[in-house]
């Protein structure tokens, strides 16, 4: 079996799949995926709203660069027609033929600078019509996913939500298990089933990052386990046994432990503490998402 399970605060490991870019001349176009991420998760109808703002700018960039190429094909051109008119003109006047060649120069490195700018331009146009696409993609799986798990949403079983660059599932731990254990209660067992079941229908070969939090409470003394990265740890792999039952492929999966080390909400008060005892199920991003 290839499930993997890591321990310990691993946020830099997995880091957020973004993509920015800021090559000349396109520096006017510095453009990063994953926007508008707090750090408890952004809303769903906030996130909804945010994802519409990044396709329209995308449009307005993609549609300012497009004008950008086709002025600098029409200035290649006049550059390449003035090249040939001044050739012509040194065959029918016989004039200063020095001057015109030192003119003909300019004209060519000129029209090289400008070859230069078009395919840069063509490349900026490519990579906003690739961000483009896949902010569209991003878009309709959320919405895909929210819909599927309507129901577990209504009843607070579970969120949909964007934390760090990434789109995830958030369980509270309350559902799914007894304080300080890693086995799982019936009701977290029937809740993870309905889960199981959309996420190997998503298709393609996403992968899921299984991943265990808990508050900053020290675990007692003499327990099964030695503090809350090891709790955090069994618990994660303990939903991961239980997908895999369900039909989730183990190649697709990971387990990881975070202890109180990757906290949501300040763990000086219950309702903090609360929040940060949860269960999050990662969509890891495709290969081919990262290439952008």
């Amino acid at each position: 079996m290839r499930t993997r399970s890591w321990m310990g605060c691993c946020n830099s490991s997995l880091a957020t799949w973004a993509t920015s870019y800021d090559a000349a001349p396109m520096k006017r176009a510095a453009i990063v995926i994953g926007l508008f991420v707090g750090a408890c998760g952004v809303p769903q109808d906030e996130y909804q709203r945010a994802l519409d703002k990044q396709a329209e700018r995308w449009n307005e960039e993609l549609d300012k660069a497009q004008g950008e190429l086709a002025e600098r094909q029409q200035r290649i051109d006049r550059q390449g027609a003035m090249i040939s008119g001044l050739e012509g003109t040194v065959e029918e006047m016989g004039g200063d033929l020095a001057s015109v060649r030192q003119e003909l120069g300019q004209r060519v490195t000129q029209l090289a600078s400008t070859k230069t700018q078009l395919a840069a331009t063509t490349a900026e146009v490519e990579q906003l019509r690739r961000l483009r696409a896949k902010a569209e993609a991003e878009k309709a799986q959320f919405k895909a996913l929210t819909e599927r798990f309507r129901a577990m949403i209504d009843a607070g079983q579970l969120a949909v939500v964007r934390r760090d660059g990434r789109m995830m599932l958030k369980l509270p731990d309350d559902i799914l298990f007894p304080s300080g254990s890693p086995t799982l209660k019936s009701e977290g067992q029937e809740a993870l089933r309905e889960v199981a079941a959309v996420l190997k229908d998503v298709g393609g070969q996403r992968e899921y990052l299984v991943a265990g939090h808990t508050d900053n409470v020290p675990l007692r003394r003499g327990g099964r386990f030695k503090n809350n990265w090891y709790l955090s740890t069994a618990r994660a792999n303990a939903v991961v046994q239980l997908m895999i039952a369900e039909g989730v492929p183990p190649d697709q999966l990971a387990a990881a432990g975070y202890g109180e080390h990757d906290p949501i909400a300040p763990n000086d008060t219950p309702e903090g503490r609360q929040l940060n005892r949860r269960l999050e199920i990662i969509l890891m991003p495709n290969l081919e998402d990262v290439g952008l």
